[in-house]
């Protein structure tokens, strides 16, 4: 072999191992997922006047990056305060306006979910529908939103524990039990027609 060519070998050879070393340092690196961001609003249960109820709120980011400086919102309905908070990021939530809101500051999620649980007080006179929206905001992001829509039971809601109403003015149970009540009109606009009232009672003695 010549010297000629051999140098042309070894040229060869270098270049393939510059090319073998220097392509992996070459390679575009993978673009980052966007983040996104999603809320669910929910609750557990019946809702009864004077009693106790129980929301769920799900904050879902998606995306490499995570999402950070989140706020979460919470405007509860007329006749709804605040009595507990727990969950995940509950911690970070306090109840602001008397009660009647929650709010979640400064707080961050990876690509995963988050929850909290929101207990509330239900007044004697809510409203027997009521709907709760939540907000979650973040500066990176942008912002979401979910609501919920319950129906409250008890006292003159539909469906409640309360007196589901009565035809009479009075109860007479126990006292007198009507039978029957039965008004025939025998042929009422001929001459010599009657009016027939026939009702028997049951007296229930003490």
């Amino acid at each position: 072999m010549t010297t000629h060519g051999l140098k042309q070998q070894i040229s060869a050879l270098t270049t393939v191992l510059a090319l073998g070393i220097a392509l992996p340092f070459t390679l575009a690196t993978p673009a980052q997922a966007a983040p996104t961001m999603s809320i669910n609003k929910s609750h557990e249960g019946t809702f009864t006047r004077g009693g106790q109820g129980l929301y769920h709120i799900a904050l879902t980011v998606s995306g490499d990056e995570g999402a950070s400086d989140i706020t979460v919102t919470d405007n509860l309905p007329t006749g709804l305060t605040v009595d507990n908070l727990g969950g995940d990021f509950g911690s970070a939530c306090q109840a602001i306006n008397g009660g009647t809101a929650v709010q979640c500051s400064n707080f961050a999620i990876g690509n995963s979910t988050a929850t909290l649980d929101v207990v509330v007080n239900i007044a004697s006179d809510a409203p027997c529908s009521i709907v709760n929206t939540v907000t979650a905001t973040s500066p990176t992001i942008g912002s979401a939103s979910d609501s919920d829509q319950t129906t409250v039971a008890g006292g003159d809601c539909n469906g409640g524990g309360g007196n589901a109403g009565s035809i009479l003015p009075i109860n007479l149970n126990g006292i007198l039990t009507v039978f029957n009540n039965i008004n025939t009109n025998n042929n009422i606009n001929s001459p010599g027609a009657g009016n027939t009232n026939n009702q028997v009672f049951g007296l229930n003695a003490p």
